[in-house]
């Protein structure tokens, strides 16, 4: 199952439900309004949503055509995210910075929307709370997080395939930057160690630990990162940002 917020006139955004191929989506607002509110109650919304995936790739659902620009992050503010700053733009928003900052780069990872996790949690519990995945993009100028951004899309771990590594592909201004493999069981490692010191709420995210990549960046400069399932197709759409002076 993938899901999206689009962006709208409110904070959080609406939930839509996308089709494998990123093409099509289908609002739920009469499930859930937002990602949120399904993560409120996970157990019960979450097999509705997945009928309503079901139905997406079957016809049966009405469909409108979904364009990633119209994203917000999955998420567009969490009650907790473990893995760099608290501000989140969307996908496609511009990177903004001071005129002349200099030293940043974007490090990249797998991160984790989580249901509720006691503290010192099990690896079991740990991997059951782990709902969504998702790609994160951190910005820095040097030793400090200067924004996060998310891929356009979070989805389950059926769409990723248990135990098997999936590489990150970045460009940078058009050229390929050497990137490295995650995994849905590191992602879930990360979700045990983070909640080996305190509790998390649902909606928390947490990153998987090691970059997966890492790009230095400079004003004016194009980041493009995504990742591909075994037949090249996108699993979570595309972070592209550019980096602009403020």
């Amino acid at each position: 199952m993938k899901l999206a917020t689009l962006k709208d006139s409110t904070r959080d955004g609406k939930l839509v439900v996308v089709s494998k191929d990123l093409t099509r989506c289908s609002e739920v607002g009469h499930i859930a309004r937002t990602l949120q509110a399904a993560l409120d109650d996970w157990a019960h919304v979450a097999p509705r949503l997945k009928r309503v995936a079901l139905g997406l790739e079957t016809g049966s659902q009405p469909t409108i055509r979904f364009h990633e620009h119209d994203a917000a992050s999955p998420l567009p503010r969490a009650f907790f995210w473990a893995g760099g700053s608290g501000g989140f733009s969307g996908p496609r928003d511009a990177i903004r910075v001071d005129s002349g900052a200099s030293d940043l780069s974007a490090t990249i990872q797998i991160a984790v929307i989580v249901d509720d996790v006691d503290a010192a949690a099990g690896k079991q519990s740990a991997g059951e709370a782990a709902v969504l995945f998702l790609l994160s993009s951190d910005i820095a100028q040097g030793n400090t997080d200067i924004g996060s951004s998310f891929s356009p899309v979070a989805v389950t771990a059926d769409e990723l395939g248990e135990g098997v590594d999936i590489s990150v592909l970045v460009r940078r201004n058009g050229q390929s930057v050497q990137g490295g493999t995650g995994s849905v069981k590191d992602a879930i490692d990360s979700v045990g160690s983070a909640a080996a010191k305190r509790s998390l709420i649902s909606g928390s995210i947490v990153a998987s630990g090691s970059g997966l990549a890492s790009s230095p960046l400079a004003v004016g400069d194009t980041v493009r990162i995504e990742m591909n399932d075994r037949t090249g197709h996108s699993i979570f759409g595309a972070i592209e940002q550019t980096v602009e002076s403020r």
